[in-house]
């Protein structure tokens, strides 16, 4: 029996997918709105994932081609390092999930000659920003430093990592496939700890991950942020200026060509929208916060969206892939940057 191509797996998992997600929306949606149409929901579950999800995929799997055959292929090549940055609550978790779920199922033999042979599947992991976050006691410790400041006081803006710990966790995932070590523990945060505060879960609690790996998705709502003018910030919001100067060490640690391979940038007209995105996230978790906490957190964070955004937006590196959003989260386009919209698998 002839071996079945790319092609085929793709249309094979993009009909999986639909199948899976539209069992859920249609519980979801008759339970919510009994009065809502069949068809509509089948419209935009299967719009999600032949114009998002596959698409996206595909781009990743062509990059991820690209990036072996300059590593020289093999077991020892470096994972690809893509870093998925997006304003919060807009759906890069679930965009990053699903990707890493699509990728995970991709036979090795797919990639290059040298894993033609492998009967194995390409591997990803994902870290966060999140993960990254000061401890609630340094957090604390943080903010009493800079009673004044009240980006400071929560996590979130620049200066409430710790760059250190997050380059190394970075680092040791880079490096998995060459260090000698086959497993690699990956922090992670518990943002309903402390009363809706946060804190680092214990490193018994973290995720470990085993090489071989081939994709590291970063994900984060500052990644690609760059510093502007003191003066610039300061006229935005006189307590960013300290936040942007804490900026100025992020991409060296965390996001920096040396690092970080290929881009995904969400793009949204209001970062105000992050404000809805946040509450509704929070609720659906179960979160600690009340509506006020919310609008009180995310108010923290418009300075830096106003601070950051367009700069991104305008300038974004090369070939990133740029995801528009509306205010519903609903995708508008997917496409890299210079090279026009992409296009999914058409259903059969």
């Amino acid at each position: 029996m002839e071996s079945p191509t790319f092609e085929a797996h793709v249309e094979a998992v993009g009909r999986r997918m639909y199948e899976e997600l539209l069992r859920v929306e249609v519980a979801t949606v008759s339970a919510a709105d009994p009065e809502a149409s069949a068809m509509d929901v089948k419209a935009i579950v299967k719009a999600r994932v032949y114009e998002y999800y596959l698409p996206v995929y595909q781009e990743v799997i062509a990059r991820l081609r690209t990036h072996r055959t300059a590593q020289g292929g093999g077991a020892k090549a470096k994972p690809m390092v893509v870093a998925v940055s997006a304003p919060q609550g807009c759906g890069k978790t679930t965009l990053t999930r699903n990707i890493v779920h699509l990728v995970q199922t991709t036979p090795k033999k797919f990639l290059d000659a040298d894993s033609v042979g492998d009967s194995g599947f390409v591997k990803a992991a994902t870290l966060s920003m999140d993960d990254f976050y000061l401890t609630n006691e340094e957090q604390m410790a943080l903010g009493a430093a800079n009673p004044d400041n009240v980006l400071l006081q929560y996590r979130g803006n620049a200066g409430t990592h710790d760059l250190a710990f997050g380059t190394r966790a970075l680092d040791n995932l880079i490096h998995i496939n060459t260090s000698g070590q086959s497993t690699v523990s990956v922090p992670r945060y518990d943002k309903l700890a402390m009363g809706g505060r946060g804190d680092r879960r214990p490193e018994s609690e973290w995720d470990v991950v085993s090489a071989p790996l081939d994709v590291i998705l970063l994900e984060g709502w500052m990644l690609g942020f760059e510093p502007i003018e003191d003066e610039s910030a300061g006229m935005i919001d006189p307590n960013l200026i300290q936040v942007n100067n804490y900026l100025r060490n992020y991409k060296a640690a965390l996001w920096g060509a040396d690092r970080v391979d290929w881009w995904i940038i969400f793009k949204v007209k209001e970062p105000k929208w992050v404000y809805k995105w946040r509450l509704e996230a929070e609720r659906k978790a179960g979160g600690g916060l009340s509506d006020a906490e919310v609008q009180d957190f995310v108010d923290r964070f418009m300075p830096a969206y106003d601070a950051y955004l367009p700069a991104l937006y305008e300038n974004p590196p090369p070939e990133s892939l740029v995801v528009v959003v509306d205010e519903y989260r609903d995708v508008l386009m997917v496409h890299v940057t210079d090279a026009g919209p992409l296009r999914g698998v058409p259903p059969r």
